[in-house]
């Protein structure tokens, strides 16, 4: 009994002591107010599929990267002028992208829009956070603002 009353004083003295500090987060009118958006924060969440108007608009914002994950052959019937050709069905795809910068903004399409799903995917896997997907493909770009050869 006497160990339990000498136990009981320091239990309501930790409680007192440590109560203070868990409950410091949970008011708001003590609290900082949050931080604002960065630009990284206005970036789409990864990866975002877009249409064509969109997709466009990111492949002409300076420092995108355009990427083309169809085959070689696809690539060179015809594309976006500096588009990387980075073959999603190729088993080196993930090393390619993997010596890009994740950080980066990409813009990324095939033919019908099934293999850049399946590369953006992969790309947010990696860790690539700025990413817009093409809703469509290489064929819904001819007409656009964006020199294709």
């Amino acid at each position: 009994m006497q160990k339990t009353r000498r136990i009981l004083p320091v239990l309501a003295l930790t409680a007192l002591l440590v109560a203070p500090a868990g409950l410091a987060g949970c008011s708001s009118s003590d609290s900082a107010p949050a931080p604002a958006p960065t630009a990284a924060a206005t970036k789409p969440a990864s990866p975002e599929r877009v249409d064509v108007p969109t997709w466009v608009n990111a492949a002409e914002t300076p420092g995108t990267v355009i990427i083309d994950v169809r085959t070689p052959e696809e690539f060179n019937a015809g594309h976006v002028e500096g588009a990387l050709n980075i073959p999603v069905e190729f088993p080196d795809f993930a090393a390619n992208i993997a010596q890009l910068d994740p950080e980066a903004t990409y813009a990324v399409y095939c033919r019908t829009g099934n293999r850049s799903a399946a590369a953006t995917a992969q790309m947010a896997g990696l860790g690539y956070v700025h990413i817009y997907d093409l809703n469509g493909g290489f064929s819904d770009l001819q007409g656009t603002s964006l020199p294709t050869t």
